[in-house]
């Protein structure tokens, strides 16, 4: 016969399957949580301005690779900030100001859930940066690690837009494009009272540019103004005469004429014979007919066509 289990290992195993038996000491490894980096006095003073340029760079790249790899002790990163703010004045030389940038951006990507309002004091400073056009595919640098690349805009929601419209006053790259996108994807609801002026100056560059690249970012931002958001009606003009000039526009005329009409685009077009940017904008025009702005946009093409 087998024999029967004593009371006592019965209550064992009842409490083991009601979690009220002993508890597991915790392992060396559960115990054990990623430690925090002090930033000495010692690592402050050779920051200092009277330590030299040279020297002063020098740290901060080390400062650099800790911040990537490391979590900083409470209150280190401001300041690290104190020591080194003065080295992104006007009158500095080039290389000093990268190096605060390029460690603000190491900062940024090392201890970013840690920062906290500190996320919005750095985009302040690379908003408010004088001289306003120096430095900006640094700084933008800074802005992307900030944002995750326009997608994370927390503590920023209230000064996006102003930063936006500013940004693409000074340095409306391709790579802010790609950022915009994003943006716009996002956090389109911060931007509400200023597509208009941002969609006409994104019009003003496809018109203006002759780089296939920047034509075709742009139409991914007019897209995502379209999906995302809602393209202002003050602004259809000027977007329906953007898309007619890029299917026009001289590198793209020999796939446009396989196209044969903007009303009647094929769903599925080959991109192997057919502009990149030919095929956003065919698509796009096919969005926006199909959105509140439909008629007014055959309205608005009729009307250009009957002034030409």
């Amino acid at each position: 016969m087998n024999k029967q289990p004593s009371k006592e290992s019965l209550k064992e195993k009842v409490k083991g399957i009601l979690g009220l038996g002993q508890t597991r000491q915790p392992t060396k490894q559960s115990e054990s949580k990623p430690s925090e980096f002090i930033i000495t006095s010692e690592i402050i003073k050779e920051l200092q301005p009277d330590c030299g340029l040279n020297n002063r760079v020098k740290i901060m790249n080390q400062v650099c690779d800790l911040a990537k790899t490391k979590k900083f002790e409470e209150h280190a990163v401001e300041a690290v900030w104190k020591a080194v703010e003065d080295m992104l004045a006007p009158e500095q030389p080039p290389e000093a100001r990268h190096a605060v940038l390029q460690l603000l951006r190491a900062i940024i990507q090392g201890q970013g859930e840690r920062l906290g309002p500190l996320r919005a004091f750095f985009f302040k400073v690379i908003r408010d940066y004088q001289p306003c056009n120096e430095d900006l595919s640094e700084r933008l640098e800074v802005f992307k690690a900030l944002t995750e690349s326009g997608k994370d805009i927390t503590y920023l929601e209230e000064d996006i837009a102003r930063f936006v419209l500013l940004w693409m006053d000074i340095g409306l790259t391709s790579d802010f494009l790609h950022v915009l996108v994003n943006i716009v994807k996002f956090n389109s609801c911060y931007l509400d009272q200023n597509v208009s002026v941002m969609v006409q100056k994104i019009c003003l560059l496809c018109n203006r540019t002759t780089s296939s690249t920047d034509i075709e970012v742009a139409l991914q931002v007019l897209d995502a103004v379209v999906c995302y958001n809602c393209l202002p009606s003050d602004s259809l003009t000027i977007f329906i005469i953007t898309l007619c000039r890029t299917v026009n526009v001289k590198e793209f005329c020999e796939s446009c004429w396989k196209v044969n009409s903007i009303f009647f685009i094929p769903i599925s077009m080959d991109q192997n014979t057919t502009s990149h940017s030919l095929y956003l904008s065919c698509q796009l025009m096919r969005k926006v007919l199909g959105t509140h702005l439909g008629h007014s946009a055959i309205y608005t093409m009729c009307r250009i066509m009957e002034e030409r």
